[in-house]
């Protein structure tokens, strides 16, 4: 079962899953280390059930929690028990991973690939700054050339962080 956040790989995990969801769904999921049923999930967090239930559904269509439901004969009403989908938690960390690293993988690209100059309003390329005469099209004050070292050093460092977190 997935454990909470600080606790090794699953601790990793729940770090990773917090770049994607919010905090709520991130306690709903530790809250379900066992099949549990919506209200009593509400009960316990001192929340609303409605509340719940829409964390609760936010998390199924993703494919992250499932539920099985069944009817109260006497009543009519059907009550939910919500488990983890723990393979497609997985799955979905890995999704988000390798979608970030080729987002990385473009943007080392992209920094490496040109040079860039800037002034205090920001950068633009190379190709931009010799239309504007090396001049900010903003400003009009000077460009100078950017080093992007500081960058390049730290998205080589995000994908090294990456790989590793992919067995890569």
């Amino acid at each position: 079962m997935v454990k909470k956040k600080g606790a090794n790989n699953d601790g990793m995990l729940f770090d990773i899953l917090s770049e994607t969801l919010t905090e709520d769904h991130i306690t709903i999921i530790e809250r379900l280390s066992k099949p549990r049923q919506d209200e009593e999930l509400a009960e316990e967090l001192n929340l609303k059930a409605t509340i719940v239930r829409t964390l609760l559904n936010d998390l199924h269509a993703k494919s992250l929690v499932e539920y099985d439901r069944t009817k109260n004969k006497r009543t009519g009403w059907y009550t939910y028990v919500w488990r983890v989908r723990e393979e497609k938690l997985r799955e979905y960390v890995r999704n988000y991973l390798e979608n970030k690293l080729s987002q990385l993988t473009g943007g080392m690209d992209q920094e490496t690939g040109m040079a860039t100059f800037n002034c205090l309003c920001g950068r633009v390329s190379f190709e931009a700054a010799f239309d504007n005469n090396f001049l900010c099209p903003k400003c009009n004050k000077k460009l100078e050339e950017f080093s992007n070292k500081k960058e390049v050093a730290q998205i080589k460092t995000e994908i090294a962080r990456i790989n590793s977190l992919l067995g890569k």
